[in-house]
């Protein structure tokens, strides 16, 4: 690999499997509380607002665009403080409910997945 870490990289190697006859999934990376401000982004729409609970692999947006359940969506997260912007090129959005919604990343570069892995090892 050459020109620097433009690299996409897979957020979560493997997904733990849900329980067999339920709804939900079990979470690979731990939740942390914080509030940022997020945009989000498809070919039929842009929008922002915050996200919470962050973790490596997702989290939950209170957006002002309600998006659907297996959308795909591009997003710019402005982390607290000195930590700079994430960028992350693929994610996929698992719930929603009018404006709140629940995404997945699935493709990110390797030095904003470092980024990110930066900023969660702090809060920790």
């Amino acid at each position: 690999m050459t020109g620097g870490n433009k690299q996409l990289v897979p957020s979560v190697p493997h997904r733990a499997p849900a329980t067999v006859g339920t709804s939900f999934h079990v979470r690979s990376f731990r939740r942390f509380p914080v509030q940022c401000s997020v945009y989000y982004s498809c070919d039929a729409f842009q929008g922002s607002g915050i996200a919470w609970n962050l973790s490596l692999n997702g989290w939950r947006v209170d957006g002002t665009h309600p998006v659907e359940p297996g959308t795909i969506v591009t997003l710019c997260i402005f982390l607290p403080g000195p930590h700079p912007t994430v960028f992350v090129d693929r994610a996929i959005v698992r719930w929603s409910r009018g404006q709140e919604f629940g995404i997945e990343v699935h493709a990110i570069k390797a030095d904003e997945q470092a980024r990110l892995e930066q900023f969660v090892t702090a809060l920790v």
